[in-house]
């Protein structure tokens, strides 16, 4: 039967009165951090939502939304996500840049289906990630075109290097711009292979990227630099950042705007001895992590809008529910960050001037 267990992750609820997931404005406070975390009037919330002027779409999709055990979750989501983008592209004349991780996960279930040996020990260092990241990345790209089809995208592999350097994000400029011409959606991922020796020559060993959030942020930051005015949108399996003190009662009460991220994460990150202590169903939801919160931070203090929010597509309206009154394909995420309705963490990006309201 396809997917016969709940998954162990957040579901953000199917409003029944509104037939709908995402309202138009909070039925209640809603919280803000500037600094400090406060509440803030209901309707205030349509002062920190305007994306108008936006031409450019960075969507960073994590790996939580598209390695499933189930395969049919990993189909289904990508399904969506590719549908999505297509139509925004089409509908709304936005550039569109997939940022995705998955990698790693696709590559380590395909070398173990070839059965290679990984010893135990090893399973989880960065040597064997790496393997399975360079297994991986012809998979995880042939899936994205096999979905996005008769929607035509356009494989990119990046290094820190070709952000970095001028003359070579100059020709990565000239790449996306010329796919982006061609009507295609380019589908970017750290090149792992090209990597390695980065690492181990350029950057004496540290990681050219921390990971595939910050792969996007870069990639939004450096589109900003370069005239364009990118909205980055980070999808994972949470409602966007948590409170610490809601992860701990187990409320999971997300903030809703960002002003200033100065001294946020102890307002969201829990100890390690926390993070240990959580129970297995809960693993996952410890607000989206400091990668997110770094990412986020980087791209706002560039000038960037960023949303955290929840891409889990299949648990809301995937075919097993189709029975369930409401749930079919109303999983709007993306549409509804664009219209401004309620969802995930809005970092507003620096110098942000507050919409005025209609009296």
């Amino acid at each position: 039967m396809f997917m016969s267990r709940e998954p162990k992750v957040d579901r953000v609820k199917f409003q029944t009165d509104l037939e709908k997931y995402f309202r138009d404005s909070p039925n209640s406070p809603f919280l803000v951090f500037d600094g400090s975390l406060h509440l803030e009037e209901p309707e205030n919330h349509g002062l920190y939502t305007d994306v108008s002027g936006i031409d450019t779409l960075v969507v960073k999709v994590g790996t939580s939304i598209i390695a499933h055990d189930e395969y049919q979750r990993t189909i289904y989501n990508m399904n969506c996500i590719s549908e999505d983008l297509t139509r925004l592209r089409e509908e709304r004349g936005l550039n569109i840049l997939l940022v995705t991780s998955g990698a790693i996960g696709l590559g380590r279930k395909a070398r173990l289906r070839k059965d290679e040996r990984i010893p135990e020990k090893e399973k989880d260092t960065p040597a064997q990630k790496r393997l399975d990241a360079i297994e991986g990345q012809f998979l995880l790209y042939e899936l994205w075109r096999h979905h996005f089809f008769p929607q035509l995208v356009g494989e990119s592999l990046v290094t820190h290097d070709d952000i970095r350097d001028p003359q070579k994000n100059a020709k990565l400029l000239r790449k996306y711009q010329k796919l982006l011409s061609e009507g295609r959606i380019p589908v970017i991922n750290e090149d792992d292979k090209r990597s390695l020796e980065e690492i181990d020559i350029l950057l004496k060993g540290e990681r050219a990227f921390r990971d595939n959030d910050s792969l996007a942020s870069l990639h939004a930051q450096f589109l900003k630099g370069t005239g364009y005015n990118p909205l980055l949108v980070i999808l994972s399996n949470t409602d966007g950042i948590y409170t610490a003190e809601s992860i701990r009662n187990g409320n999971y009460t997300p903030i809703r705007v960002v002003k200033n991220t100065l001294g946020l994460e102890e307002q969201v990150l829990l100890t390690k001895e926390e993070e240990r202590a959580l129970p297995k169903s809960t693993k996952g939801r410890e607000g989206g992590g400091k990668s997110k919160i770094e990412a986020a931070r980087d791209a706002a203090s560039d000038g960037v809008y960023v949303v955290i929010a929840n891409g889990q597509f299949c648990n809301h309206d995937a075919p097993y529910q189709e029975r369930k009154r409401g749930s079919q394909r109303k999983y709007d995420v993306l549409d509804s960050i664009l219209d401004g309705r309620v969802l995930g963490t809005r970092f507003l990006p620096r110098n942000y001037v507050a919409r005025k309201m209609p009296r």
